[in-house]
């Protein structure tokens, strides 16, 4: 028996470290200098991975990634030179000469190889677009000049834009059509087409860091768009009550941004009075958010305006958490809310907000 658990427990600690591999590279560079050392980083945060000595121009780097991970490879005797590799936990070999760079070559990982392909299309298209941007920005007027650097700009845009997609298309499991993506993500129209092309690919390439940079900018830019969910949300109100924007479901609500300090708010007030006393018999509220600072001035603002609705505030001034959730920039501003909490519309003012209640609201 005793035999039997050892036998069993021997099984438990090969497969635990089958699970926890590791990454290796062993690498062969010419021209490195004896002593010197090799590391590897994480592109992303610095973080450095594995260090390893170098006798002979080999090293040897051993370390673990969650993930497969765009990795830059340096070396303290060469330190102009840094090669990219994007690996996973596996072996890999790198072979080369310091003094031919671009001709260093990594074996051992396809998923380096599937970067290569990426890359090899990536960078002139990239490379065109940096050398652009600042002959643009030169020319400070709208000239025949500027317009024409500028369509030249959009034109390679829209090539670099159709690489991605067309790679991503031929790579669907792949995680680097994950990292190619996120790469070109700002140069999108909008979430909406970023989101698209990245919801057509397979499970297996929706893992790890580069799908959730994805899914969280695409989130983020959604946040107060019209066609998107409200962001749920609790702030106080002038009694140190909770109040929860989901308490209101069922409900078209206005969610007013506003201040006692802000003047053209003031003036807006007796429109959005208007619109509540108007409407507020049939399911429709205002929830008012105040970036104000001074309680005593926001409780008299209330009074005087007669708002006569659900107000709260942190009293943190532009540092209102419910306006930097929504991304609120300057004030008045609104959000109108659907019974089931989906953005409706946007910076409805005077006649527009009444005209929007009225075809709703029937």
């Amino acid at each position: 028996m005793r035999k039997l658990i050892i036998y069993t427990l021997a099984l438990l600690i090969a497969f635990q470290s089958a699970i926890a591999a590791d990454f290796s590279v062993n690498g062969k560079i010419k021209g490195l200098t004896n002593g010197s050392t090799a590391t590897l980083k994480n592109v992303f945060n610095g973080q450095a991975l594995a260090t390893g000595n170098i006798a002979d121009g080999a090293f040897v780097l051993k370390g673990t990634v969650n993930e497969g991970m765009l990795l830059q490879l340096s070396f303290s005797a060469a330190p102009q030179i840094n090669i990219e590799m994007f690996i996973g936990n596996e072996a890999v070999v790198i072979e080369g000469d310091l003094a031919a760079p671009d001709q260093i070559k990594l074996t051992g990982s396809v998923l380096h190889q599937t970067y290569e392909k990426f890359r090899v299309q990536f960078a002139p298209l990239k490379d065109k677009l940096n050398a652009i941007v600042p002959l643009i920005q030169a020319e400070t007027a709208q000239t025949p000049k500027r317009d024409s650097l500028i369509n030249l700009y959009n034109s390679y845009k829209q090539v670099l834009l159709n690489e991605t997609v067309g790679f991503a298309n031929a790579n669907p499991a792949s995680v680097i059509s994950s990292f190619a993506l996120f790469a070109v993500g700002p140069l999108f129209s909008g979430p909406q087409e970023l989101e698209s092309t990245y919801n057509t690919l397979e499970p297996a390439a929706k893992k790890g860091y580069f799908s959730e940079m994805i899914v969280k900018s695409v989130g983020d830019a959604k946040i107060g768009q019209i066609g998107s969910m409200a962001t749920e949300f609790t702030q106080n109100d002038q009694n140190g009550k909770p109040i929860k924007l989901s308490s209101f479901k069922g409900k078209y609500v206005l969610i007013d941004f506003w201040a006692s300090w802000c003047r053209p708010c003031r003036q807006e007030n007796p429109n959005v009075v208007a619109a509540y006393n108007k409407y507020k018999l049939k399911n429709f509220t205002v929830l008012g958010v105040s970036l104000d600072q001074d309680k005593n001035s926001w409780i008299q603002a209330i009074a005087t305006d007669k708002l006569t609705w659900t107000h709260v505030s942190d009293l943190k001034y532009w540092n209102n958490e419910v306006a930097q959730l929504y991304r609120i920039q300057s004030i008045p501003a609104n959000l109108l809310i659907d019974p089931t909490g989906k953005i409706i519309g946007k910076d409805l003012r005077g006649e527009d907000l009444l005209q929007k209640l009225a075809a709703i609201l029937k």
